[in-house]
């Protein structure tokens, strides 16, 4: 009797292709379960896969879209979220694996030390990670210790991707370029409607185009106009002269948008770029610096903005009435601090903790507490809660470290770094009054800027001048 031919790969791949269908079929009926009638659950699967797909193949080219769209993707992330994590989790994780692998290959060569901040960034991010195992939430502390980690990752990829001097001049049009698609969703909403444009109770029509709420998109727009204000300005080599014609056009076009947010604290550091500029290197400007604030107080709406503050400072003679942003702020970090037990003051209460906490001491008015979660709007009052004077103390650590390294490069590049250093000095500054450690998009583009500045900087020294001269 002849004995059978079995070719036993075959047999093994038949075996995995029965296995996988049963698998996938079994996963697809739980997926459409899931999905129900919420149909945009069905873009999950193709787009992980053109994800995966990018990572594995080219890393430097998946980089190159994540910085182009990440500002255009969360409301698409938002509504494919399962729990807590989504795709914007599954990009954030493979940002930090690609910035894992780049610190395994062979490292930049700069000629200036960067050991101050590495130091910060791994004491900062130490502490972050131990808070977690007391903090009061497992996932959402995790979540946003990833989160942290992802800023660190942009940072260090920013100095990687810089291999010769023009990828510089590519790199900050990529930044720039990630505006479009905002801006053209911010003219669509004014035109025909929509979610990026949405009618707040006190504040009256307010922008937030691709973001979730205005206030993150207000620090986003703070670093392009910074951004795209430098490659008018900068006669690089990069931008050509019908590109530079249109670009103070688009310049007030962000303005424009960032005055429809109605966030105060971005247009004043707004403000204090321009202001600044005019002072160190182009005196001719100051006039119509010092005038544009009085012609915008003839808007209604910024006018209206201003005057807010003047009124709601208390909970008033009924203990109900309204208080104005500033006065409730105040009143949230004096009440959360004063809750805080002093055996606290040094380790905090973990990362994601101030959320967690906030129903207890937030008050709604002078009698009752507020009903739901509320964050603190204050990066310094937030790492003070969840992480003590220590963590405090490392964080400003960190801030610092980065301040004084871009002072000491002004005379290698000082428009370059006078520019990087104002975005820098704006974080600073809208840091005091809103939650820039959980606004992920505008921390990415703000770090990964600083990364690809000291690694231009560091690396090309005779190719400075390229990118430094004042457009008169």
């Amino acid at each position: 009797m002849a004995k059978l031919n079995v070719n036993k790969p075959k047999v093994l791949l038949i075996f995995l292709a029965i296995f996988a269908a049963l698998f996938f079929g079994l996963a697809s009926l739980a997926f459409v379960q899931l999905v129900n009638t919420n149909y945009v659950f069905l873009l999950a699967p193709p787009l992980a896969l053109l994800i995966g797909l990018l990572f594995i193949f080219d890393r430097y080219a998946f980089f190159l879209i994540v910085i182009l769209s990440r500002s255009s993707l969360d409301a698409a992330f938002n509504a494919i979220k399962i729990g807590n994590f989504g795709l914007g989790a599954v990009l954030n994780a493979l940002v930090i694996i690609i910035a894992v692998l780049t610190l395994l290959e062979k490292p930049v060569k700069l000629d200036f030390k960067l050991d101050a901040i590495k130091k910060a960034w791994l004491i900062f991010l130490t502490l972050s990670f131990v808070s977690i195992f007391y903090a009061p939430t497992l996932i959402p502390s995790l979540k946003a210790f990833l989160v942290y980690v992802s800023y660190a990752s942009v940072f260090f990829l920013g100095l990687f991707v810089i291999k010769a001097p023009e990828d510089f001049g590519t790199w900050m049009k990529v930044v720039a370029a990630s505006s479009l698609v905002p801006v053209l969703y911010s003219f669509y909403c004014f035109a025909f409607g929509g979610s990026g444009l949405l009618n707040y109770r006190w504040e009256g029509m307010r922008l937030q185009s691709t973001f979730p709420h205005p206030n993150p998109f207000a620090p986003y727009l703070v670093v392009m106009i910074s951004v795209t204000f430098y490659l008018y300005k900068s006669k690089a080599e990069f931008i050509s002269s019908t590109l530079r014609k249109f670009l103070p056009l688009y310049i007030l076009v962000l303005i424009g948008l960032l005055l429809m947010t109605k966030t105060r604290s971005a247009w004043v550091v707004t403000y204090l770029l321009f202001f600044l500029y005019s002072i160190f290197h182009e005196r001719k400007m100051l006039i119509v610096v010092i005038a544009a604030p009085l012609f915008a107080l003839f808007i209604p709406e910024i006018q209206d903005r201003i005057l807010d503050l003047t009124k709601g400072n208390d909970f008033g003679s009924t203990g109900y009435e309204r208080l104005n942003s500033f006065a409730w702020r105040l009143k949230v970090w004096g009440d959360s601090i004063g809750w805080m037990s002093e055996t606290r003051y040094f380790l905090g209460y973990g990362i994601s903790s101030f959320v967690h906490f906030s129903p207890e001491f937030v008050m709604a008015n002078a009698f009752e507490k507020i009903r739901f979660d509320i964050e603190a709007h204050s990066i310094y009052v937030q790492t003070f809660f969840e992480l003590g004077l220590l963590g405090l103390a490392s964080l400003c650590y960190l801030l610092y470290s980065y301040l004084k390294t871009l002072l000491s490069l002004y005379e290698r590049n000082k428009l370059l770094v006078f520019t990087v250093t104002v975005i820098f000095i704006q974080y600073l500054l809208q840091s005091l009054t809103d939650n820039l450690l959980d606004y992920l998009i505008s921390e990415w583009y703000m770090w990964f800027v600083i990364g690809i500045t000291f690694s231009y900087l560091g690396q090309f020294k005779d190719s400075h001048n390229n990118f430094s001269s004042v457009s008169k």
